[in-house]
């Protein structure tokens, strides 16, 4: 508890103060152009040429999602962001939700909506993360030692693209509603409450088998068998208290300010978890421009904690790397690659625009993930896993990115970004929307 201890204080110790304001980043600090302006052959009003973000105007980008892998073989779909001042610009954050909708040839569904929401004055600020899905995903056991040799292969778009030794592939549904409404209590604090349901049910490792001469035993099920939990479904349902510090002046793409994240998560089993179990969960995000006339020249920093504190959570519950709202932070890895009941990920990055119009621009990033781990003596199970401290084995990883910005007035850009981690591990990540 002792590192968690310091790691919250170097949070708070780490929030920058802004050296402007809303209105002067929003309104006044707004690119030349966009892909919208490059592509678009209409004559644009006087509005529309000075890229000034309107209230009540929707800004909206879908993108086809096309792939193939053999878990998932061919799968096709659609994501899209949209966004909207809902109050006026110069005193009210932007909201943005992202959705997508994704179907494969083996019959796998994802659908899913994610989100912030601000109300005018920034009253009320909303954290929306939904999702149901019929789906696999592979897991690698607990902690973020070598105690399971994996060679890492490849992901596009957070998708594994290869067959991965070590991995233990395991098919489920999950039904995912987190809902947070936060009120604004004095100038950028926010308290509120939350609602959290994760429901997996239809649970399948695949390489599992207990009827065979020498059986083959997952993490999952090991780790199931126990806690006490029944492998094939289980629930996690709890309401959390949330302290937010938010001086960000975007919510989409900050060039100051900070964000900084307090939640205490309770999961009893009267509100249908199928065991008591307490979260402690701490994010920080932090953004300081380094120069007055291009604030898109700038330093972030992403932090995140989660750590089981009391009782037991579910295998697929347990805090895992890239288990963030929007599934993104710790790139390098295979979403899920590092699990524990408690998980840490730093990452840093830099941004820089590269043509003076602000069409394009670039990213360089690092990050480095720790898990940790219970030990697990079965000897029925055959399972004989060692103890392991968070901070004890730290995974790093880091790449380079580059930007287009699709609309200047909501700063929605287009992100590629190529990661590379530990052992072979490499990813490509394209979105809309800043990483963090």
């Amino acid at each position: 508890m002792k590192n968690i201890l310091y790691l919250i204080i170097g949070f708070i110790l780490l929030i920058p103060d802004s050296a402007y304001s809303q209105a002067d980043t929003v309104v006044q600090f707004v690119d030349a152009t966009d892909l919208g302006n490059v592509l678009s052959k209409k004559k644009s009003t006087k509005k529309q040429k000075s890229g000034v973000p309107e209230k009540g105007k929707l800004i909206l980008f879908v993108v086809p999602v096309i792939g193939s892998n053999p878990s998932l073989g061919a799968f096709y779909g659609v994501g899209g962001t949209g966004a909207m001042y809902l109050g006026s610009p110069e005193n009210t954050s932007i909201s943005s939700l992202g959705s997508s909708l994704l179907i494969t040839t083996k019959n796998q569904f994802v659908a899913s909506i994610k989100g912030t929401v601000m109300t005018p004055e920034n009253g009320w600020e909303m954290l929306v993360d939904l999702k149901y899905s019929f789906f696999s995903e592979s897991t690698f056991g607990l902690g973020s030692d070598y105690n399971q040799p994996i060679q890492e292969s490849w992901s596009w778009g957070g998708v594994e693209t290869a067959g991965i030794g070590g991995a233990q592939p395991m098919t489920f549904n999950q039904v995912r509603t987190h809902i947070t409404a936060l009120k604004a209590v004095s100038n950028n604090v926010y308290t509120g409450i939350g609602y959290h349901l994760d429901y997996h049910y239809g649970i399948k490792d695949l390489t599992l088998d207990l009827e065979a001469p020498n059986p083959v035993i997952t993490s999952h099920y090991a780790y199931s068998v126990q806690e006490g939990f029944e492998p094939g479904f289980y629930t996690t349902s709890g309401l959390s208290f949330n302290l937010v510090f938010d001086s960000r002046d975007h919510t989409v793409s900050p060039y100051n300010g900070s964000f900084l994240q307090f939640t205490y998560r309770n999961n009893p089993t009267f509100l249908g978890s199928t065991k008591d179990s307490h979260q402690l969960y701490l994010e920080s995000r932090l953004y300081k421009s380094l120069s007055k006339t291009r604030l898109r020249h700038l330093i972030g920093l992403w932090g995140i904690a989660q750590i089981q504190t009391k009782g037991s959570l579910p295998y697929l519950d347990l805090p895992a790397s890239s288990y963030d709202m929007r599934n993104r932070i710790g790139r390098g890895y295979v979403a899920g690659r590092f699990r524990g009941p408690a998980w840490v990920t730093l990452e840093t990055e830099y941004r820089f625009p590269i043509t003076a119009n602000g069409l394009l621009g670039g990213v360089l990033f690092a990050s480095g993930t720790t898990t940790s781990r219970d030990a697990i003596d079965n000897p029925s199970l055959g399972i004989d896993e060692p103890k392991l401290s968070l901070f004890k084995a730290i995974r790093p990883a880091a790449g380079f990115g580059a930007r287009v910005m699709l609309n200047r007035s909501g700063r929605l850009n287009l992100t590629m970004d190529m990661a590379f981690g530990q052992n072979g591990s490499k990813g490509f990540y394209f979105a809309v929307g800043e990483t963090f």
